[in-house]
């Protein structure tokens, strides 16, 4: 019998592929059947350079932009970037709306709800309800001891570390009982 309500951690830095692996996840176990919900938080690129980052609520597929390079008369700003705040209030609208889902994604949780109790602290508060069978939170290395202490049986896998991402999808499946 598979166990209720896990947890699983992404935990990566920049460009290690958090955001990838969520929507290959996503993919995979939509393929099976497996009701999927939350949201990804893609980035957008000219060339090379990271120029924006948008959000993608699951259920619909709907994009905001949420972050784009900070300017001088920048306003609202985490790190060189831009916050725009309606984004996040969209996506806080979402999850206060959300669906049942089997497996509840949400890419990413940093410093903003972590050390400011800002942004989607409601995404925090399903995971921590344990609304769903399956919640998979990708966040950065800093925020590993806060993510073990807060969720002592989350199953991190280390993106950094070039784990498989074929590993983590075969033991989601395998958690959701499909060969």
């Amino acid at each position: 019998m598979k166990p209720k309500a896990s947890i699983v951690g992404l935990c990566g830095s920049s460009g290690s592929g958090k955001t990838q692996t969520c929507q290959k996840l996503v993919q995979e176990l939509r393929a099976e059947g497996v009701q999927c919900g939350g949201f990804v938080s893609p980035a957008l690129f000219e060339g090379t350079q990271k120029t924006a980052i948008k959000v993608q609520w699951l259920e619909s597929g709907d994009e905001r932009i949420l972050m784009t390079l900070s300017k001088l008369d920048s306003k609202l700003t985490l790190g060189k970037w831009q916050i725009h705040p309606e984004a996040f209030e969209w996506v806080d609208q979402k999850l206060i709306d959300l669906e049942e889902c089997q497996a509840f994604f949400c890419d990413e949780i940093g410093p903003l709800e972590v050390e400011q109790g800002k942004g989607w602290t409601k995404a925090l508060e399903i995971v921590d309800e344990r609304k769903c069978e399956l919640s998979v939170i990708t966040f950065r290395p800093a925020l590993r001891d806060f993510f073990s202490q807060r969720y002592p049986d989350m199953i991190i896998y280390d993106l950094d570390s070039k784990v498989d991402d074929d590993k983590i999808t075969k033991d989601l499946k395998k958690f959701f009982g499909i060969a």
